[in-house]
């Protein structure tokens, strides 16, 4: 009997087109940015979760690959939009006084929120796609380590050397 297919490739290909739809959605009707920094910034979020997405589909050596990078690239993402939250906030609370302590703590949950929706996703895939059930649900082989050999000490050879 063989043995069941894993199902965890075919979850995560599905989350990740959900996640791109809704990102690209929010995008366009609810937080649209004029700014061509942020802009960019923020439209890489969906454009990287539908990357994850058809490399999860795909499967393969190729596949596996374009999952790897744009997870990894999604997590340096998330961080990078965590600094950005993060930073307005201070400066709000800064400048604002009690106004921008509000105004911070909202930044302080947006920044929860973003933890939540873009940094758990690709952080649960990456791991999946580098452990060996992620391998062999890409059709890939698993890594074979192999150990290196203990260093030989330098100092004990010099001194034979010298004898000689």
């Amino acid at each position: 009997m063989a043995p069941p297919r894993d199902p965890r490739r075919r979850i995560y290909a599905v989350l990740d087109l959900l996640f791109a739809a809704v990102y690209a959605a929010l995008l366009v009707f609810v937080i649209p940015n004029r700014l061509p920094l942020a802009a960019a910034h923020l439209w890489s979020l969906p454009i990287l979760t539908l990357a994850l997405g058809a490399g999860t589909l795909v499967g393969g050596r190729t596949g596996w690959r374009i999952a790897a990078a744009a997870a990894a690239l999604l997590l340096v993402d998330a961080i990078w939009l965590l600094i950005r939250i993060l930073v307005s906030a201070a400066f709000l609370a800064g400048v604002y006084g009690a106004f921008g302590d509000g105004a911070a703590m909202g930044g302080v949950f947006a920044a929860a929120l973003v933890v939540e929706l873009v940094g758990l996703l690709p952080a649960f895939q990456l791991k999946y796609v580098l452990t060996r059930a992620g391998r062999r649900a890409f059709g890939l082989p698993p890594v074979e380590w192999t150990r290196a050999k203990a260093p030989v000490k330098q100092a004990a050879a010099k001194k034979g050397r010298a004898k000689a």
